[in-house]
């Protein structure tokens, strides 16, 4: 019976991913929203990377510890993972979900929005939005993901911001700082989870723009960036449907057919580094909030001797 419980919440996180991923699609073919389009501006690829090694220590989110993941620990409460993003975010959350099933240390939110974007305010303000749900639910850790409708420019008044123009990177910086900060004031430690490799090679050289552009941002800010271009490509660095699985090494379909989004094991294959990270400097936090304990504990009994010796 367990057994089969297991298969079927497997096989429901994985139609999830796919789901999502074929909303995403639909996003990219629909283009901008309320008629917010602004023609392309020519552009410098900026090469995406990490801001950060992948076996960088706790001090990998600009802070050496966050202070409310400690206590946190230190109370014996659970690590609150909030998954932030557009459609492609839906993607992460799933992997998210189903690599820290069944742990109690850890819960996964899902609060990603579908064809949301820094170009889409119009529509959804994502600031607003994140502000609203950490109001309802705090989160130690914050998983960003945003990108997957942003190639396009952005109407502020009259008069239009080009796609990568020095005005298009002023203002959507200028959003993603915003949210970075707020989530920090929340305290919540952040990743930044760049795109995957496109198919379409115009459209993949648009992805790849936006990548370099939230690689120096969130080096600029101390937020590593999780590069997963390097993870959706075969051996020569071209797109590849599928790749070999890194536990078994067979042949997996990775790609949905509209060469954009991920199925629900591609989506794992994006977040592996990441679940490891975050694993990583929990394990730290929580030998730091033992210790927090501990010098908290003996500075009680120092005051308690004091006392009687009094």
């Amino acid at each position: 019976m367990e057994k089969l419980i297991l298969l079927l919440d497997r096989t429901a996180v994985l139609f999830i991913g796919i789901a999502v991923g074929a909303v995403i699609g639909l996003a990219f073919l629909g283009g901008g929203e309320n008629g917010e389009a602004v023609a392309n501006a020519p552009a410098p690829v900026i090469e995406a990377q990490e801001t950060a090694s992948a076996d960088t220590g706790p001090g990998e989110c600009a802070v050496q510890f966050n202070r409310s993941l400690t206590r946190s620990l230190a109370e014996g409460e659970p690590v609150q993972i909030g998954v932030f993003g557009d459609s492609f975010g839906d993607g992460l959350w799933a992997a998210l979900y189903r690599g820290f099933r069944g742990e109690e240390e850890f819960v996964v939110h899902q609060f990603a929005r579908q064809s949301t974007g820094f170009t889409r305010y119009r529509s959804l303000n994502i600031f607003d939005d994140i502000a609203e749900r950490l109001d309802e639910q705090p989160v130690d850790i914050a998983v960003l993901s945003f990108g997957a409708n942003d190639t396009q420019g952005i109407y502020t008044g009259n008069s239009g911001a080009a796609f990568m123009s020095e005005e298009w990177q002023e203002i959507v910086g200028g959003r993603v700082d915003a949210i970075v900060q707020l989530l920090r004031d929340r305290g919540a430690i952040v990743y930044w989870v760049g795109l995957p490799k496109m198919r379409r090679a115009a459209f993949d050289a648009q992805i790849q723009q936006q990548n370099g552009f939230y690689a120096a941002r969130m080096r600029q800010l101390g937020v590593p960036f999780i590069d997963t271009v390097a993870l959706s490509v075969d051996e020569s660095g071209e797109y590849a449907a599928y790749l070999p699985n890194p536990e078994t090494g067979a042949r997996t379909l990775v790609r949905a057919n509209d060469g954009i989004h991920m199925t629900g094991m591609g989506y794992g294959f994006l977040t592996r580094g990441l679940e490891q990270r975050i694993r990583g400097y929990v394990d730290s936090a929580r030998a730091e909030a033992m210790r927090e304990r501990e010098r908290r504990n003996a500075g009680n009994a120092g005051e308690t001797d004091g006392q009687a010796d009094g």
